[in-house]
């Protein structure tokens, strides 16, 4: 699971807490539901968890295991960030749909540069392809482009 879909979870007022909530449970139906450390990371960064026991028992609560990927996941993660950074240009993507575009600032005219994604990015998709059989987010456009991998869009 990525960590937007998570963090989808953790507000009940977000509008999609409900397909978040069914989406996980329809996978751990399926067996284990797991997370990288990259993502335990950006889930602790978040208000809702005070303490580590905190983010501790949510991560039990849901099933959810933190697994550390295997060495040839991490590489092919490398790779792909390093496809990404030869592809990015000056484009915007959708993060939906992959889609490119650019725009230039209404206030000053210049061009609005792309926001770069991060190698985190790209170890939660190497470790969905390689050793898990779907990935739950919103960003199916990043993954759908580097990783041969089932997506489960939070978003629809």
């Amino acid at each position: 699971m990525d960590t937007s879909a998570l963090l989808a979870l953790l507000y009940p007022d977000d509008a999609h807490n409900e397909r978040a909530s069914r989406l996980l449970g329809e996978a751990v139906a399926d067996g284990s539901v797991v997370v990288t450390g990259t993502v335990e990371t950006e889930l602790a960064a978040d208000p809702t968890f005070e303490t580590r026991a905190d983010l501790d028992a949510f991560l039990s609560d849901t099933g959810i295991q933190t697994v550390t990927p295997a060495s040839e996941t991490r590489f092919l993660a490398g790779e792909q960030f390093c496809t990404y950074i030869d592809r990015r240009g000056s484009e915007l993507q959708c993060p939906a749909c992959g889609y490119e575009t650019t725009h230039d600032c209404l206030e000053c005219d210049r061009e609005i540069r792309s926001r770069q994604r991060l190698a985190a990015d790209f170890t939660i998709g190497a470790h969905a392809e390689r050793e898990a059989d779907r990935l739950l987010t919103f960003d199916a456009g990043v993954y759908e482009t580097y990783f041969d991998v089932e997506i489960q869009t939070v978003g629809e």
